[in-house]
């Protein structure tokens, strides 16, 4: 192995991160150079013209080294601010729940706005509410393993579980929230107290589809 050639790699990768997936990226580098190295030398150049040439033909490595931090661990801090932001996304979305219900209230009760009207605007609140929770959890990058071992796997398998609970709950709850829209303006519109109640079977079977999509998938 050539001292300068692997002086010069270990140069290259001492921003790099300390896990085993850069280390044996750098180790399979310098092991390729170093072949290289030795195939311009054996083919007449001399030990420094074949050293210059591999070393100008590496470029540039920040790209890579890039790369190998976007799978590091998130630092402490990342991971609070990321808690923060999910915190206050779910706490504006439960709000905008409970104001669908107050809304509606104060739309039949004060406003004498028609019911049929109202609940579609407590339907648009609470759309809106679950789109903004499966935007935010789908949107969040997924945990990806520094390392390759067992308890990264671990990790990454387990938070790629829990994003596809989230979305799931999150579908479920736009299901639930149009299912109960849907029964009450059909009953308050056609007065078909006695059958409409049939479309909370047709709900459940649905979410137990959706559920089963989830499962599969898993």
């Amino acid at each position: 192995m050539n001292e300068k050639l692997q002086n010069h790699v270990e140069k290259l990768f001492e921003n790099a991160p300390k896990t085993k997936r850069a280390s044996e990226l750098k180790d399979e580098l310098l092991s390729n150079l170093n072949d290289k190295l030795n195939d311009l030398i054996a083919s007449g150049q001399t030990e420094e013209q074949a050293l210059s040439a591999v070393i100008d033909g590496i470029g540039d490595v920040d790209e890579l080294i890039r790369g190998l931090r976007a799978h590091d661990v998130l630092s402490y801090s990342q991971t609070q601010e990321e808690r923060k932001k999910s915190a206050l996304v779910v706490t504006a979305a439960v709000g905008m729940y409970i104001l669908s219900v107050i809304m509606l209230i104060f739309l039949i009760s004060v406003l004498r706005v028609s019911t049929q009207m109202s609940f579609v605007v407590m339907l648009a609140l609470c759309a809106a509410a679950t789109c903004i929770l499966v935007y935010h959890f789908m949107s969040r990058p997924p945990y990806m393993k520094s390392d390759d071992t067992l308890v990264e796997e671990f990790k990454e398998w387990k938070s790629h579980n829990s994003q596809s609970e989230r979305i799931r709950k999150s579908i479920s709850s736009i299901l639930w929230m149009a299912t109960v829209a849907l029964y009450l303006i059909i009953s308050f519109s056609f007065f078909n107290w006695g059958y409409s109640w049939i479309i909370f079977i047709v709900a459940a079977v649905i979410d137990r589809i959706i559920r089963l999509i989830f499962e599969l998938r898993k």
